[in-house]
């Protein structure tokens, strides 16, 4: 079923059932009069995160259909679990991908940075290795108003390199404000951090630390209880991004990059 969403942008939706396929997502073919008659090789899935995923086109006598690519981003995103996806279309082939749970809300993610390990040498055995993995996942997570002053801060974010294992999250108002909570990568978390709800220590760069509660399901993981405090005594707003780098199985360095502050002044008659 598709339809014209209120911002006028072509667009179709697609349930997420248990077992689905992984390795391909057909296009409905009444979208079929919306997409060009050449088309490109690659379409790209964005996220509300800004995060894109480029995934390959492939037109066959059924329709087009999703491929290669379309299995790391129903991975990533921890799909098959009655999920509804609703693709907005922009044009030139990239679509925004809005992702609902089974209880009618919309998922919400952090930015995903995603590492491998190289093989340990024997001076540094057991030490991850960081390899950024961009070949359909580009990370750049922007605040919503781009200014220099925050064009700065995130150029300066995404400058960071570890040899350590990361992934970086742009704050936003559930992180710092009412929810108080902080939802992980599910493909970082199930590859580096344990698959149990637990304690984790955070530790920030003047290393002060607080212990936060880690909770782990079968399709979500996140920072809860304790996270206020770590939000409280470090000043985070939103549009403020954090790096958490991996130290340890349950130690997180966070390193902070704030956006502007805007100082706001009243003008008296």
């Amino acid at each position: 079923m598709m339809g014209e969403s209120h911002d006028n942008r072509s667009c179709f939706f697609k349930l997420i059932f248990k077992g689905h396929n992984t390795e391909q997502l057909q296009i409905p073919p009444k979208f079929e009069k919306y997409l060009p008659k050449e088309l490109p090789e690659q379409a790209i899935l964005r996220g509300s995160t800004g995060d894109e995923w480029r995934v390959k086109l492939c037109k066959t006598a059924d329709g087009i259909y999703l491929q290669d690519g379309w299995k790391h981003y129903f991975e990533d995103h921890s799909l098959g679990g009655n999920e509804f996806l609703l693709f907005k279309y922009n044009g030139e082939l990239c679509f925004d991908v809005i992702i609902f749970g089974k209880d009618g809300c919309e998922r919400v993610y952090g930015s995903l940075i995603r590492t491998n390990h190289e093989t340990a040498s024997s001076s540094g055995a057991g030490r991850p290795r960081k390899t950024s993995l961009r070949s359909h996942l580009l990370h750049e997570s922007k605040p919503s108003k781009d200014t220099p002053e925050r064009s700065k801060v995130s150029k300066m974010a995404e400058s960071f390199a570890s040899d350590f294992p990361y992934f970086k999250s742009c704050m936003a108002k559930y992180n710092v404000d009412k929810v108080f909570i902080l939802t992980l990568p599910a493909l970082f978390a199930r590859e580096h951090l344990p698959q149990c709800t637990t304690t984790i220590v955070l530790r920030n760069s003047e290393d002060r630390s607080w212990k936060v509660k880690y909770v782990s399901t079968e399709k979500s993981y996140a920072l809860s209880q304790g996270w206020a405090v770590f939000v409280r005594d470090n000043k985070l707003k939103i549009g403020d991004i954090c790096i958490f780098e991996l130290l340890a199985k349950k130690e997180i360095r966070v390193h902070i990059f704030r956006r502007p502050r805007i100082e706001l002044t009243c003008k008296r008659a």
